[in-house]
C-alpha cells in the first residue's frame, strides 16, 4: 500500500458522512426509559403518592401539558429578541428532561459517532493528564457533558476501573437547573458503583461569556449546546466570551451545537470565518470562508434517526408525529496539535454535500461547498445533505453553477425532493 493509497482510505469520503442513520449506546437507551422518568416522577410529581410509582401512560398525558408549552417556546420564540428563562419553572423543567434532553443529547451523541478520531483525542488527553475534563458552556442540567459522559462509560461498561478521572464542569446562569442536573448526575452515577469516586462535578454559577479574572483551566473536550441561539446576537460578544476556551484547546478542542435555524447557523458560520485560519474536525473540509455565512441559504443537516426511548416515542407523538430526523448546525475546533491532518484535509478533493437533490431546469442537481462558492453539481446515486463526494474537476465543472438556476424572469425553482422515509 503507497502513501496515496494510505491516505485515501483515511480521508474516506464514507468517514464524513453526516447522512447515514445515528447510532445511540446501549446505555442512552436504559437513561431515556428508567433513570429519566424515574427521577422526573420523584423530583417533579405534584403529589407525594404519585413519587415512588412508576412512570406510567397517565404520567405521559400529565406532563405533555408542561412540554407542549416549551414546544412553543423553541418553535415560536427561537428568533425573538430574547427567549423566556424557560428554567425557573418547574412544569419546565421536567419537560426538558422528559423530551429536549434527549433531543439534544442524541445530537451530540451523532456527532460523537460520527468523529471517533476526536473523542480518542479527548481520551488521549485524558490518560496523559489522568484526568477526562469535560467542559460544559450553557449547561442547562448537563445535556452535553452527560451525553459525553454516557459515550464515554459505554466503552467502559465491562470494566472495573476507567485508567482516569473523569471530571465535569458546568457554567450557566440558572442555579435551579444546574442543581436539578446533579442530581440527576447522581442519580444515573448510582448504576455504576464500581466507579464511585471517579467522576466529580463542579458548577459555576455565571454568564458563560463573564468570566472571572485570569480564568483559565484545560479541558480535554469543551462543548456548547443551543448557546449562540440563547445569547447575544453580537458576534464580537461571543467571540469575547470565547477567548478563555480557544486560548490553548486540548484534546479534542470545542465543539458547538446550534439548532438549524438560518440565523443561529450563519452566526456560527460568522463565528467561524473569524477564526479561520484554525484546524476543524468539522463540517468544514476546507479552512476558506464559508460560502453559506450569509445569504439565503445556510449550513445545516438533517441526520436520519430512530430515536430510542419508549416514553420519548410517546411524548414525540403528543407533540404531532414520531421524529424521523436529527436537525443541526455545527462547528467542530480542533486542538491545535490537530493542524496538520485539519490543514491536509483542505488539500483532499473531498466536497460536502449542504443540500438534498433539487429538481431544478437542468435536471436534478445539489449544492455542494467547495473553498471558493457554493456550487451545483448533477445528483447522481440521489446524494444527501451531509454526505462527502471526491470532487471530480473534468466531470463537474462542466455542469457546475455558483448562482441558483433560476427562470428567465429571476424566481427560482428549486423544488428540494422528499427522502425516502420523510413524511409529509
Amino acid at each position: 500500500m503507497n502513501f496515496r493509497t494510505k491516505i485515501d482510505n483515511k480521508y474516506d469520503p464514507k468517514r464524513f458522512s453526516l447522512s447515514r442513520p445515528a447510532q445511540f449506546p446501549s446505555l442512552w437507551v436504559t437513561l431515556l426509559d428508567e433513570v429519566i422518568p424515574q427521577f422526573v416522577k420523584e423530583r417533579y410529581s405534584p403529589q407525594e403518592s404519585w413519587k415512588k410509582k412508576p412512570f406510567s401512560q397517565t404520567d405521559v398525558v400529565f406532563f405533555s401539558k408542561g412540554l407542549l408549552d416549551l414546544s412553543d417556546f423553541f418553535t415560536l420564540d427561537r428568533e425573538s429578541a430574547t427567549l423566556p428563562n424557560y428554567f425557573t419553572t418547574a412544569k419546565f423543567r421536567s419537560s426538558y428532561f422528559l423530551y429536549f434532553f434527549a433531543l439534544q443529547g442524541a445530537k451530540f451523541l451523532t456527532l460523537f459517532d460520527r468523529y471517533p478520531l476526536a473523542v480518542e483525542a479527548a481520551l488521549a488527553h485524558a490518560k496523559k493528564t489522568g484526568v477526562l475534563s469535560i467542559v460544559d458552556v450553557g449547561s442547562g442540567p448537563g445535556t452535553a457533558s452527560i451525553a459525553f459522559l454516557i459515550h464515554v462509560l459505554d466503552r467502559y461498561k465491562s470494566a472495573t476501573e476507567i485508567p482516569f478521572q473523569i471530571h465535569l464542569h458546568w457554567i450557566d446562569h440558572n442555579q435551579t437547573i444546574m442543581k436539578d442536573g446533579e442530581l440527576f448526575l447522581q442519580r444515573l452515577l448510582e448504576r455504576f458503583p464500581q466507579f464511585d469516586g471517579d467522576i466529580s462535578l463542579t458548577t459555576e454559577f455565571r454568564s458563560w461569556w463573564k468570566h472571572p479574572r485570569d480564568y483559565d483551566f484545560t479541558a480535554s473536550i469543551v462543548l456548547f449546546g443551543n448557546v449562540l441561539n440563547e445569547s447575544s446576537k453580537d458576534p464580537k460578544v461571543f467571540l469575547q466570551g470565547l477567548a478563555p476556551f480557544l486560548k490553548d484547546p486540548q484534546g479534542a478542542g470545542v465543539l458547538m451545537v446550534e439548532p438549524a435555524f438560518r440565523s443561529a447557523s450563519q452566526r456560527l458560520s460568522q463565528i467561524r470565518d473569524e477564526l479561520m485560519p484554525r484546524p476543524l474536525w468539522g463540517p468544514c473540509l476546507h479552512v476558506s470562508k464559508c460560502p453559506l455565512a450569509e445569504g439565503r441559504d445556510w449550513c445545516h443537516f438533517s441526520v436520519p434517526v430512530k430515536l430510542p426511548g419508549s416514553f420519548f416515542k410517546r411524548f414525540s407523538i403528543k407533540l404531532g408525529g414520531v421524529r424521523d430526523w436529527l436537525k443541526f448546525s455545527f462547528i467542530w475546533l480542533a486542538a491545535n496539535e490537530d493542524k496538520k491532518e485539519a490543514v491536509f484535509r483542505d488539500l483532499l478533493p473531498l466536497v460536502r454535500i449542504v443540500s438534498d437533490p433539487m429538481t431544478t431546469p437542468r435536471g436534478q442537481q445539489n449544492q455542494i461547498c467547495r473553498p471558493d462558492r457554493v456550487g451545483w453539481v448533477p445528483s447522481h446515486k440521489n446524494l444527501f445533505r451531509g454526505e462527502v463526494i471526491r470532487y471530480d474537476q473534468k466531470r463537474y465543472d462542466s455542469v457546475l453553477q455558483s448562482d441558483h438556476p433560476k427562470t428567465r424572469d429571476g424566481k427560482s425553482v428549486r423544488k428540494p425532493i422528499r427522502r425516502p422515509g420523510v413524511r409529509k
